[in-house]
């Protein structure tokens, strides 16, 4: 796993701050709610936790990130050429006919999420979600990160390590500008004027509220709206009689499919998609192909990695957690049979996954289902768009929690966002629990990493190191 720097100092701010913690997150808390300050889409307990890295550790996960997005990107393009791997996907008509549709765009895949576990005792982390779709936290994990930062005793020892480097996810123009990007993109250069976000009617969350906020103080005319709302007339996409640009879809995935059903409801909305009269974002084939959990299986399947060189079956092994699409085709064996029992045997180190879920309900832990209760699963899911995949066992940090802010042990995970391609920065999940959610009872923390900039060239060993004695640069010590 990666080191955290800085471990011993942050401890000892803990010990020395006590109950002084509680108090100055509850008048923080205070202060932020009577300014109207919005971070977060539902309460959670606020943790005085931050981690850090070394800047050689970000460019490292950096680097692997954008490599692997890269490969999601071949794996939209394998999709168009490659019979099986269309047929491996499953996915209907109504979905077929989406995924055909020209973006107008090169890169696919926008604005999107790794959910990993940084994996303890390996210097790399493991994906569990390729969150292509429509990520949460575009806009609040910098808004969390910087409410952390305002808890006086946390900002104290802050200030007495190097500076942080500042991540497009801290600011919120990132998400803004690769929407105009992408737009820029689509229309030749032009500058976008007006846009909706998609949410099911009833539904629509407060992070997306505040986008509407930031980009109308950006000079983009920004409406919500519900995608059966949508009229195509004249040859322009309208929500009511706002003219739209541009479409920054909210909707989860696994919310949209259910209204294919109802296509004359859509077909305004998708025939504008079309007809390229509206620059989509993500495309549908980021919606459809790469946001699957049956990528995460093909990624991990033998039978497709004659598709990618070398160097991207080292990504991939390194990265994808072994995988396996809920059926019997595989290049492995093709004994349905042997399959099924393989899967039941291997309960309690496997997770069952469907193709689309949201906040972690699609998912089954093999290790807190009973036997026969996940027999039955497998059964019941079999050659349904499901998959097995291996158990990853989550990290675990020191947490100053309860009276005294004494320190318990917590599991975390880490969000590499990426926009355009490009490395945005962290999020990351606190929870109790083996699902790891805000929803499901998580929390946050922030991960942040040294700037390399801002630290003097190395000059040997760093003396100040009262944990290793061995640090690489100077001011980076382990302490």
């Amino acid at each position: 796993m990666q080191r955290f720097l800085y471990e011993k100092d942050y401890s000892r701010m803990v010990v020395s701050s006590g109950n002084r913690l509680d108090e100055e997150i509850r008048e923080l808390e205070g202060r932020l709610e009577n300014d109207g300050y919005v971070y977060r889409n539902k309460p959670f307990q606020l943790y005085p936790r931050v981690v850090i890295l070394s800047s050689s550790d970000r460019e490292w996960i950096r680097i692997e990130a954008e490599k692997l997005l890269a490969i999601l990107e071949k794996v939209i393009r394998l999709y168009e050429e490659d019979t099986a791997t269309r047929e491996y996907f499953m996915l209907d008509e109504a979905a077929s006919r989406l995924v055909r549709i020209d973006p107008g765009y090169e890169r696919k895949i926008r604005i999107s999420r790794f959910d990993t576990y940084l994996v303890p005792g390996e210097e790399g982390f493991k994906v569990l979600e390729n969150n292509t779709d429509c990520p949460a936290g575009v806009i609040f994990t910098g808004r969390v990160n910087s409410v952390l930062r305002q808890i006086p005793s946390l900002s104290r020892y802050l200030n007495n390590i190097p500076p942080l480097y500042e991540e497009g996810i801290h600011k919120p123009d990132a998400f803004i500008n690769e929407l105009t990007s992408a737009f820029a993109e689509f229309s030749s250069g032009s500058r976008l004027r007006s846009m909706a976000i998609l949410q099911l009617e009833n539904r629509v969350s407060l992070e997306v509220k505040e986008m509407v906020k930031l980009l109308r103080q950006s000079g983009v005319e920004a409406v919500v709206t519900d995608p059966r709302q949508l009229s195509y007339r004249e040859g322009k996409l309208y929500a009511e009689n706002q003219r739209i640009e541009l479409i920054w879809n909210k909707i989860n995935t696994a919310d949209f499919i259910p209204l294919l059903d109802d296509f004359d409801a859509l077909s305004d909305f998708i025939w504008a998609c079309e007809d390229l009269v509206v620059c989509h974002v993500n495309s549908f084939q980021a919606r459809f192909i790469t946001e699957s959990k049956l990528c995460l299986a093909y990624l991990s399947d033998p039978a497709f990695r004659k598709h990618f060189t070398e160097e991207e079956c080292r990504i991939l092994d390194k990265h994808i957690p072994w995988a396996r699409k809920l059926s019997a085709m595989s290049s492995e064996d093709n004994d349905e049979q042997a399959f099924r029992k393989l899967f039941k045997l291997h309960r309690e180190k496997l997770v069952l996954k469907t193709a689309y879920d949201i906040r972690g309900d699609g998912v089954v832990i093999g290790l807190s289902t009973p036997q026969e209760k996940w027999e039955q699963l497998i059964d019941q899911y079999w050659d349904k768009p499901y998959i097995v995949q291996e158990l990853i066992a989550a990290p675990e940090i020191p947490v100053p929690a309860g009276r005294g802010r004494s320190l318990i042990h917590k599991k975390f995970s880490a969000d590499l966002f990426m926009f355009g391609g490009e490395f945005q920065g962290f999020g990351s999940k606190l929870s109790d629990e083996l699902k790891v959610n805000v929803f499901q009872g998580g929390s946050k923390q922030a991960i942040f990493s040294i700037d390399e900039s801002t630290v003097k060239p190395p000059g040997g060993k760093c003396t100040g190191c009262d944990s290793c004695g061995d640090c690489i640069n100077a001011n980076e010590r382990c302490s």
